[in-house]
């Protein structure tokens, strides 16, 4: 069982190592709005994930736009 999960952790290590990932650590104050953008290829598939850690009833609001 061991071995097995060995490899298995090696094939996602070797499937990660091949990704293209990056991420943003940023603040928002209460109340406000911040504009970001990223240009990627037709066909790219992605992900947003967030996390908020303080302040409000820990939430935020995200709208995604393909322009």
């Amino acid at each position: 069982m061991d071995r097995m999960v060995i490899i298995l952790l090696a094939v996602l290590f070797s499937a990660l190592s091949i990704c293209n990932v990056s991420g943003y650590f940023i603040v928002v104050d209460a109340s406000a709005e911040e504009c970001f953008f990223d240009r990627v290829s037709a066909g790219t598939k992605m992900s947003l994930t967030f996390e908020v850690a303080e302040g409000g009833f820990l939430d935020i609001d995200v709208t995604v736009r393909i322009v």
